[in-house]
């Protein structure tokens, strides 16, 4: 029996595509056509999703003419869990983790920081990437520019092989010194194995994704 995702049993498909859209870019108003187009839909298979959102408290609406615009409900009070759940199975997190799955055996360490991690990020933020292991920017250039046109965002990955790591944490790099205090989100590997590399016990501030 072929086993389902998670966010495919909470949410049928096209209310995974709302809230994407507009939990993945909570401060933007979307027109109705413009949600549509991004969704490849027609505005009318999505008019009583919507009005169900909004009827809810997750989505608000505005009126402006003849136009309806909507936007994630900020003062929801799911509203950041269900962000984070956004991020974590439907947007930028899982389109990442999906883009390494190929070059799982090369990596021994991959995790977002910044703020994607510290959940402060806003609809133009950068998704910085570090990526520990045998690759190179080159074999992931193709899949992040696929990513940075579905998600509108620039992604700002990062490359090290483990010994290079090890060596620039030893001298104490300050970039990475810095990272490894920030709040990250695992896409292979966690902290353990970060310490592992690093050959420094005093990171911290992770969660596994």
């Amino acid at each position: 029996m072929r086993k389902k995702a998670p966010i495919d049993v909470l949410f049928p498909k096209t209310r995974q595509g709302v809230l994407a859209a507009t939990f993945g870019q909570p401060e933007r108003w979307w027109f109705l056509s413009e949600l549509a187009n991004e969704l490849e839909t027609s505005p009318s298979s999505l008019q009583r999703e919507l009005e169900s959102l909004v009827a809810s408290g997750l989505l608000r609406q505005k009126r402006d003419g003849k136009r309806l615009y909507f936007q994630a409900e900020s003062h929801s009070p799911i509203f950041a869990d269900l962000r984070n759940l956004v991020i974590k199975t439907l947007g930028v997190t899982a389109g990442v983790k999906d883009a390494l799955a190929q070059f799982e055996d090369h990596i021994r360490c991959a995790f977002i920081y910044g703020s994607v991690a510290r959940s402060q990020e806003h609809a133009l933020s950068d998704v910085d990437l570090m990526v520990i292991g045998s690759l190179g920017l080159s074999d992931l250039s193709p899949d992040l520019r696929t990513l940075e046109r579905k998600f509108n965002r620039e992604f700002n990955p990062t490359c090290y092989s483990p010994q290079e790591f090890r060596k620039k944490v030893r001298f104490g790099n300050h970039f990475l010194m810095s990272i490894l205090k920030e709040e990250k989100i695992f896409l292979k590997g966690d902290e353990h194995e970060l310490e592992k590399l690093a050959g420094n016990p005093n990171s911290s501030g992770a969660h596994d994704e």
